[in-house]
């Protein structure tokens, strides 16, 4: 009796969700970026800047991290992966509704701290989702 290798059982990771989350991720990361940047404009006297590309981009982006959400539920549902990113992104969702509405009401006490903040998480959420540990499930991640 000779015994045969079995088959390795196939192991369901996230492929398809995670693609569609780092295109939301990325997409994302340049919007945020791009505010601090037309806000120096304004701030070295580039008027235009603050309603042409800041206060547009701003009303954009909380509806890019909606997107984002749902890519995260399919990438956390769908693929299995990490739960932290469907935490994490309808948290950013109001914290960019916040952070569009202190800047309209220019709050800059609240607006440019959230915004500093919201900036690193998108970036590092973005950086996060090409690591090696973003394309495993959440058993092999553990």
């Amino acid at each position: 009796m000779t015994l045969e290798p079995q088959p390795a059982a196939k192991v369901r990771r996230p492929r398809v969700s995670l693609h569609v989350l780092r295109i939301t991720l990325v997409l994302h990361a340049a919007f945020v970026i791009a505010q601090p940047i037309a806000a120096g404009y304004f701030l070295s006297g580039n008027v235009d800047a603050m309603t042409d590309v800041h206060s547009t981009v701003g009303g954009t982006i909380w509806m890019i991290a909606f997107l984002q959400t749902v890519a995260a539920a399919c990438y956390t549902l769908v693929g299995r992966g990490r739960i932290w990113p469907a935490l994490v992104s309808p948290i950013l969702v109001v914290a960019e509704f916040v952070q569009l509405t202190f800047g309209y009401l220019q709050n800059f006490a609240v607006h440019v701290p959230l915004g500093t903040a919201i900036v690193g998480t998108v970036c590092w959420m973005a950086v996060w989702s090409f690591r090696r540990t973003a394309r495993l499930n959440r058993r092999e991640a553990k």
